[in-house]
């Protein structure tokens, strides 16, 4: 089977673009505005404002790389799946072998793909912090232990990305009930 890959749409990256030379713009007001005052308060300005303008400009480059090249969202194939859809999302390879059920999950009328692992303690283990903090708050509400937005996935519907990993998946257990039929034979 081919690989499926899904790419976050222009529109939605069109947005971050412009929200971060907003934010550069802003950063560089403020250093300007450390610049000209002659209050001993301007050092604190000109910090904050050299912060900014390093910080955000580094996201726009980014997010301008990003918008070039293209985001990928999501890759999933015959061996598993690449999660890259949000800030909490582990962009770790998950092999099939590690995932217990698919299914959706809403959440304040926003849908995900959530996905249970059977080994998932180990992986909310090996995440940082701010992930496993997010994540266990997801899993007390009723989520997996994975959840792939896919709100801004280009041509391609949520369904559609639902079936196509239900069919990765269906065909992982198939092969591998056949090789432990095998094995037991």
């Amino acid at each position: 089977m081919k690989e499926l890959v899904v790419y976050q749409s222009k529109g939605k990256q069109l947005k971050f673009v412009f929200l971060a030379l907003v934010m550069v713009a802003a950063s560089l007001l403020v250093f300007l505005t450390g610049i000209g005052s002659q209050d001993s308060r301007n050092i604190i300005f000109i910090a904050i404002g050299i912060l900014g303008i390093l910080f955000f400009g580094f996201c726009l480059l980014y997010i301008i790389k990003d918008f070039i090249v293209g985001k990928k969202i999501l890759v999933v194939n015959e061996k598993g799946f690449y999660d890259y859809s949000s800030a909490i999302a582990s962009k770790d390879f998950i092999g099939w072998e590690r995932v217990q059920e698919l299914g959706t999950y809403t959440i304040q009328g926003q849908v995900f793909i959530t996905v249970f692992l059977f080994d998932g303690d180990e992986f909310i283990k090996s995440l940082p912090a701010m992930k496993r903090t997010a994540i266990k708050a997801n899993i007390k509400l009723g989520a997996g232990h994975i959840n792939i937005n896919t709100q801004a996935a280009k041509g391609i519907s949520r369904e559609e990305i639902l079936h196509e990993m239900s069919i990765y998946f269906d065909e992982y257990l198939r092969k591998s009930s056949i090789v432990i039929e095998e094995i037991s034979i």
